[in-house]
């Protein structure tokens, strides 16, 4: 077929008689393509760009009715069905996903497995296997095994509930994503996840990073000199974070950064209130009081900082930092993150 600019070719068997199939009359669809334009397919146009400095009163565990009454596929009898895709490019939301390679299965109690799904999609690969629970059409859950390979996070696009429109997750990071994601993913008919509903899980490592008019960095600005806090680069970030029913929670993660060697750990939930602990060199501290006292600038002419690594032979002092609160309404002490018991 040709619809568009869309061409495929789709293969299909369904079984209609009466009694139990047989093996030789499993339910088949198979789509082969090279190029796919859901854009074009669906007349999807961009949203306009949200008002500057506009934030809109967030979600909580309230079902959201413009998603989930949209039309859901999941109230229509399932049959047990083997598919087999594979489309060399998906142009969807103006991004080209490529190389799409899927092999999915249905059943009658509602379930869809995703066996095996790979794509080649922001500059890197992205693999998943999971399965979509639709046994209760109301209150549908992705279980997801996700993998990310060399993913520029500049690229990466994710449409989610909470921030009301299609948002670019790396606002404020980039580099190159590589990451395993898991967990139990509340969706809405239309496909769109609810993490005020959800359990997410992520391992994740970004390299070759910078960190831009990151706020809750910038709120430390005393503390820093004349260090530029506007672009933050480092080598290597890595940790493990989990998100639950909508609550960000990072565990210690140690950064060598242009700013030197840090510590951060804390939570935020979405509504952007938001309870981290930094750990500053004590060195970086007195620079900056002697550039307050003293007046000291930092020449705009001069190179960008460079990326300082902690000396392992070198015992270093830290001061330990604590911001509460929200960006606009926020306090800042002294004091160390609560031991778990």
């Amino acid at each position: 077929g040709k619809m568009g600019n869309t061409l495929f070719d789709m293969d299909m068997r369904y079984y209609l008689g009466e009694g139990q199939q047989s093996e030789d009359s499993t339910n088949i669809f198979r789509l082969s393509s090279n190029y796919i334009d859901f854009d074009e397919l669906f007349n999807f146009q961009l949203e306009p760009p949200a008002e500057e400095g506009k934030v809109e009163k967030l979600k909580t565990t309230e079902d959201v009715p413009e998603h989930a009454e949209a039309y859901n596929i999941f109230e229509i009898p399932f049959t047990n069905m083997l598919f087999d895709v594979e489309v060399g490019h998906f142009i969807y939301h103006r991004y080209d996903l490529q190389n799409i390679k899927a092999k999915m299965r249905t059943t009658s109690n509602h379930y869809i497995y995703l066996d095996t799904l790979f794509m080649n999609a922001a500059g890197g690969s992205i693999a998943m296997n999971g399965y979509f629970n639709g046994s209760d059409p109301k209150h549908i859950y992705l279980s997801p095994n996700m993998r990310f390979s060399n993913v520029d996070l500049d690229q990466l696009l994710f449409k989610f509930e909470n921030f009301g429109q299609d948002a670019i997750v790396s606002e404020n990071l980039h580099g190159k994503l590589y990451s395993d994601i898991w967990g139990n993913i509340r969706v809405y008919p239309d496909l769109v996840p609810d993490l005020d509903q959800s359990e997410v899980h992520l391992d994740a490592i970004v390299l070759d990073g910078r960190l831009e008019n990151y706020e809750p960095l910038m709120l430390f600005a005393d503390y820093f000199g004349d260090k530029d806090l506007t672009n933050v680069r480092f080598d290597t970030l890595q940790n493990h974070m989990d998100i639950t029913n909508g609550t960000l929670s990072i565990p210690t993660m140690t950064i060598e950064s242009t700013l030197g060697h840090l510590e951060l750990s804390g939570r935020q939930d979405m509504d952007f209130n938001m309870d981290y602990y930094f750990r500053i060199p004590f060195s970086v501290i007195k620079e900056a009081a002697k550039n307050k006292i003293f007046g000291a600038k930092r020449d705009d002419d001069a190179s960008e900082d460079e990326i300082i690594e902690v000396d392992p032979d070198k015992k270093i002092r830290y001061l330990n930092v604590n911001i509460v609160g929200t960006i606009d309404d926020y306090k800042i002490r002294l004091r160390k993150p609560k031991r778990k018991k």
